[in-house]
């Protein structure tokens, strides 16, 4: 299998305005599950369902330009992109937003992924948070400047708002990470009614959640993607097509900045 067979989210890039951008339908789920939670699987299993396009993490990786609004959003608390063309929303960046997106979007259900506090940190330390750490990431910042350049500034500035400020103790770390988890989780229960709400754990299967939306059970298995060794290589493809498509956009200034080199040299 290719890579592009493999992570086809990895190759595809749009740069829509979302600004431009209305409701053209209703939403109808708002999963609130952080990173390293099953989000990918929730967002296949939406799609199976017929929810079709369940916004993720992923759209701002295939279309950097969401970034920048989001990260608006973020500074303003005001929920100022949600993509129009979604029937639902997993992960992050929606799940920063509970109060809002319950407020915006009052008759949506609502599912809560949950999972172990503590496991779920040490799956973000071995993958998100190493992958966040790449010293490559500070080259290809300047490198960059379609996705990198508006993709990790929004990201810091997410963890920022959830997590507090980056802490080098770990011990630390992982107390302000739990702590920004547990009370995300806290939220929306205080604010989404329980008959609006399930609570959700992927190892159950599709039961609850065709019961809970009103479904009727697939007779293919609940999806499963995402683990932590498919993840590591999902970061090597999309570092790859960092570092080609940071070639392509330098080529012309380095070889203008060859081609007077060897003018001054031949000239001087």
């Amino acid at each position: 299998m290719t890579d592009r067979e493999r992570f086809p989210d990895y190759f595809v890039e749009k740069n829509i305005d979302r600004r431009q951008c209305r409701r053209v339908v209703s939403m109808k789920v708002l999963v609130i599950g952080m990173l390293r939670t099953g989000t990918l699987s929730m967002q296949a299993a939406l799609e199976d369902l017929g929810y079709h396009s369940t916004h993720h993490m992923h759209h701002t990786i295939q279309n950097p330009a969401e970034c920048l609004l989001w990260k608006e959003a973020l500074e303003a608390k005001i929920l100022v992109c949600c993509p129009g063309h979604c029937w639902a929303v997993v992960d992050l960046p929606a799940a920063a937003f509970i109060p809002e997106l319950h407020a915006a979007y009052p008759d949506a259900m609502v599912i809560v992924i949950q999972r172990d506090p503590e496991q779920w940190y040490d799956s973000c330390y071995r993958t998100v948070m190493r992958f966040a750490s790449l010293p490559q990431l500070k080259v290809l910042y300047f490198l960059d400047r379609w996705f990198v350049v508006r993709f990790a500034p929004f990201m810091d500035c997410l963890f920022t708002c959830l997590f507090g400020t980056a802490v080098k103790d770990p011990v630390k770390m992982r107390e302000n990470w739990i702590r920004g988890y547990l009370n995300a989780y806290d939220e929306v229960r205080r604010i989404v009614p329980p008959e609006q709400r399930l609570e959700f754990s992927l190892n159950q299967g599709w039961e609850p959640i065709c019961k809970f939306l009103g479904h009727e059970v697939p007779k293919k298995p609940f999806p499963h993607v995402n683990d932590s060794a498919t993840f590591d290589a999902g970061i090597n493809v999309l570092l790859k097509r960092m570092w080609i498509r940071a070639a392509k956009q330098n080529l012309p200034f380095v070889l203008g900045t060859l081609a007077m080199a060897m003018a001054w040299w031949i000239c001087g």
